[in-house]
């Protein structure tokens, strides 16, 4: 409840402060009431509504969830759309890193802050172009609260804040020491994990003048592979509307003597059985060696997590404060990359010459003793006896903030430097020489023939390699604020400051892949950096008694692309007791992230449905993409506009809607690949196909594409009983819906709507989180639901996949917890994820995955014990 006295704007805010959710306290004099910062504006206010959304979640909320991870307890929220992805991502070049993207609109346009500052991003770029704050690396246990603020807020933090701003804000001031450990694991199997965690305070910063808080948290979690899940270990899934032999491959041992038909060879090795084509393609005659990959498809990585912060404070003077902040993170995760290589045509190594691909011959030559013709024999084979291929990310992460205050009696001035960085490590093994593999099929020293090979060739064969990234960001930054005037309906208040920043980006390869060693490599080169120099202002003016208006702008200067002016205007009202309005408008930009503009060289791999496959038409298609950056690229442009209401129609209740529009001008991005191949008479100089016809090589650069058009609705409901019996209960329900995601697939081709289908990714048009929390004594419990409604199929097709459904079904979860408080200082607690152990809904278009990836998870029912004790 909002406590202020001594203001005429208090009485009729006593209602609307239970909608917001703040308490602001109350000091010894109560004529002077405390001014608080939210997040989005750099100017105190005696409450936390003004004209822009802004969801809170507080450490009590993360409690009562029951998520262990930061990652957990954002990936849940509604406004979380879809386009985000977690560690169960493991085929990207961020494998093992999390993170968030608000309305849909992928990681680049959300900004991550951690106590209102900048933190760097991931060492390596997702999706080869997106550069993002990964979740993993940020402790926990040391969260006091989240904010999320629904809009646009270029106007404030410049660049990267188009869909909202994520605020972390970290715990201060804590006087006191709490332990917590728990342990769990899913019901099914597997996902064993054990946390340890630790909050510690000495100093009271009234009492004492300064105040350090220490936060120590270690979290361990075993691997879950998909042959772990009944669910998904067969990989067949023949049986669902739409489902084929998704999880096998047809390329364990053939030949290829005629191109168009692979044949088997007359011995399978050990992983690979014989299998008929009509299992693959209805209708097709004769035999494959085929496998199934789901033993080699890791759902969720082995990970372990160190992580710590450190915040100082020190009060020099009355007037003067000092801060210092410190965040460190040692972040392990392992998981099985993929089944092991399977060679064949389309199999390529890195030309450092002309810095592209070149083809590897995969044939038996004459006298080979496998090859019983007399000419040299096309065949593709998987190197089983080489053992899966491994893949392990080391992370340190840290950041490192010393700050100055000062308050005095006319100005708030702040000061801050901070340097923040993350360093990656990527190690992978069993990958190919390609050196040893050429002179094996000279040599006939590896055996094609189904057998297992000594373990000398073996090791002859075997390449380990190491991939190197970093990101490195330094910032200094200044604001001042202050009260103007008074005027005949309140103050005018102002502030300004000024953002000096450096970003540079070095995410490398391996001596073994740039010497063209490794077989079929994978390469997100990028070698960039950037200076940025802001300044940006901002005025709260009242107009009308409870009618205030706010107007910021921001311009920014890059020495690589050039300049951004963001202005922002924005009013709120409120109504009698229990009413607010509020709207805004704004304008924002993206800079190009350094993988889009700087020097940058990606050659990755996909998967399309090629319906003009020669050997199975219509089927999932592996291919090479080769991608460059762009030093012509311009910033996104975009401009926000949300509008909103808040009734509180009594003390224990009430409800909010608010409406959004983002539009985007000059979106920076690839040429949708499927597209591409949908269309080979537009694009015919884009796409390689082999001798035998088969998809081998898209060709792409990101380039400033067209629009996109996202708006949406948020409706938040709250309410409260207080029972008899010291009982309480409380309620609440947030909604979002997607109303449009239109975008264009290709350049100059007609948009289309993206809501609700899986046509730029699965993007849900409904999401809800409901939540019933009940206490009473020494108990407390909670009840939470998860719902996403279906999506329309968009990507595969009746003729890729016959008999699909036209759309995915909905899933609903959820997850519960029970705690006690009756022991001295201490809190125990049983948290139940997906209750009702509940599968995430088939999706034919994820292939042997089974699901969307950036909507759901495979852990099945998990539950974690806990145990805290506060002293």
């Amino acid at each position: 409840m909002l406590k202020t006295t001594g203001s005429g704007f208090a009485p009729k805010l006593s209602l609307l402060a239970l909608a917001v959710s703040v308490f602001v306290p109350v000091l010894a004099d109560e004529s002077k009431v405390e001014r608080i910062q939210v997040t989005g504006s750099l100017i105190k206010r005696v409450q936390q509504e003004n004209a822009t959304p802004l969801l809170q979640v507080t450490a009590e909320d993360i409690k009562v969830s029951g998520k262990v991870t930061l990652t957990d307890v954002l990936r849940d929220l509604t406004v979380n759309s879809g386009n985000s992805f977690d560690e169960q991502y493991t085929g990207s070049f961020s494998a093992g890193s999390a993170s968030i993207g608000l309305r849909g609109l992928s990681p680049k346009n959300t900004l991550v802050l951690v106590n209102g500052q900048r933190v760097s991003n991931y060492g390596f770029a997702l999706n080869t172009q997106d550069t993002f704050v990964d979740l993993n690396a940020l402790p926990l246990s040391a969260v006091a609260r989240i904010e999320v603020l629904k809009d646009g807020a270029s106007a404030v933090y410049g660049s990267d804040a188009i869909a909202g701003v994520v605020n972390i804000i970290l715990k201060k001031n804590v006087q006191d020491t709490e332990i917590k450990a728990s342990t769990g694991a899913a019901t099914q199997g597997g996902l064993e994990q054990r946390a340890l965690g630790l909050v510690s305070g000495t100093g009271d910063l009234n009492l004492d003048g300064y105040n350090l808080s220490l936060t120590l948290d270690w979290f361990d979690r075993e691997r879950l592979d998909a042959s772990d899940r009944d669910l998904l270990s067969s990989g067949d899934f023949r049986h669902l509307p739409g489902g084929k032999l998704s999880g096998w491959s047809s390329q364990g041992a053939n030949s290829l003597q005629n191109p168009s038909s692979p044949a088997a060879f007359a011995n399978c090795p050990a992983g690979a059985v014989k299998r008929a084509w009509t299992d693959f393609t209805p209708g097709r005659t004769g035999e494959v060696c085929a496998f199934n990959a789901q033993p080699f498809n890791t759902l969720q990585p082995e990970v372990t997590r160190r992580q710590a912060s450190l915040q100082g404070t020190y009060q020099l003077s009355d007037k003067l404060q000092a801060s210092t902040e410190v965040l460190y993170s040692y972040n392990d995760s392992a998981m099985i990359f993929g089944a092991p290589l399977t060679v064949g045509a389309g199999l390529r190594a890195y030309d450092p010459v002309n810095s592209t691909l070149t083809d590897i011959t995969v044939a038996l030559p004459v006298g080979h003793p496998d090859n019983p013709t007399n000419a040299a024999l096309p065949f593709e084979y998987t190197l089983f006896d080489l053992g899966p291929r491994l893949k392990e990310n080391k992370q340190i992460f840290s950041r490192v903030l010393a700050g100055l205050r000062y308050q005095g009696d006319e100005w708030d001035l702040q000061l801050n430097a901070l340097q923040s960085s993350s360093h990656q490590r990527e190690y992978v093994d069993n990958f190919v020489d390609r050196f040893a593999f050429e002179q094996a099929l000279q040599d006939g020293s590896y055996r094609f023939d189904g057998r297992e090979n000594s373990a000398d060739v073996l090791d002859e064969l075997r390449l380990q390699t190491r991939r190197p990234g970093t990101y490195h960001l330094s910032s200094v930054n200044a604001s001042a604020s202050t009260v103007l005037t008074e005027l005949e309906h309140g103050p005018l208040a102002f502030a300004a400051g000024v953002d000096l920043r450096r970003e540079k980006m070095d995410a490398g390869t391996s001596p073994e892949v740039l010497s063209g060693t490794e077989l079929r490599p994978a390469i997100n080169l990028v070698k960039g950096e950037r200076e940025i120099k802001a300044a940006f202002a901002e005025f709260s003016i009242p107009l009308l008694q409870d009618l205030t208006a706010s107007v910021a702008g921001r311009s920014d200067h890059y020495d690589d692309f050039g300049n951004a002016f963001s202005p922002k205007v924005g009013v709120h009202y409120v109504l009698a007791e229990d009413w607010l309005v509020r709207a805004s408008w704004s304008k924002g930009f993206r800079a190009p992230s350094l993988p889009e503009i700087a020097n940058s060289n990606t050659i990755s791999y996909g998967t399309v449905i090629d319906p003009n496959d020669p050997v199975e038409p219509g089927a999932r298609r592996g291919f090479t993409q080769l991608r460059t950056g762009n030093p012509e690229l311009q910033p996104e442009r975009s401009k926000n506009l949300n509008t909103g209401v808040i009734w509180s129609f009594t003390q224990q209740g009430s409800i909010g809607v608010d409406w959004f529009r983002i539009e985007q001008e000059q979106i920076i991005g690839a040429d949708n690949a499927q597209f591409i191949v949908n269309n080979p008479a537009l694009y015919a100089d884009r796409i390689k196909r082999d001798a035998q016809g088969r998809l081998q090589i898209v060709s792409n650069q990101y380039n400033n594409q067209g629009s996109r058009t996202t708006s949406g609705i948020d409706v938040d409901f709250n309410y409260r009983w207080d029972l008899a019996s010291g009982q309480s209960l409380a309620f609440k329900s947030v909604w979002s819906r997607l109303i449009s995601y239109k975008q264009a697939l290709v350049a100059g081709q007609a948009e289309i709507n993206g809501a609700g289908n899986n046509q730029f990714g699965a993007l849900p048009q409904w999401k809800n989180s409901t939540s019933l929390n009940w206490s009473v004594a020494d108990w407390r419990s909670s009840l939470i639901s998860s719902y996403s409604s279906s999506y329309e199929q968009k990507v595969a097709t009746q003729s890729s996949n016959p008999g699909l459904q036209a759309k995915v079904a909905s899933y609903t979860q959820l997850d519960a917890q029970v705690s006690y408080l009756g022991l001295s200082n201490t809190e125990l607690a049983l948290s139940i994820g997906n209750l009702t152990d509940r599968d995430p809904p088939f999706d034919p278009a994820a292939g042997g995955d089974y699901f969307d990836t950036s909507l759901y998870n495979h852990k099945g029912r998990t539950w974690t014990l806990s145990a805290s004790y506060q002293f």
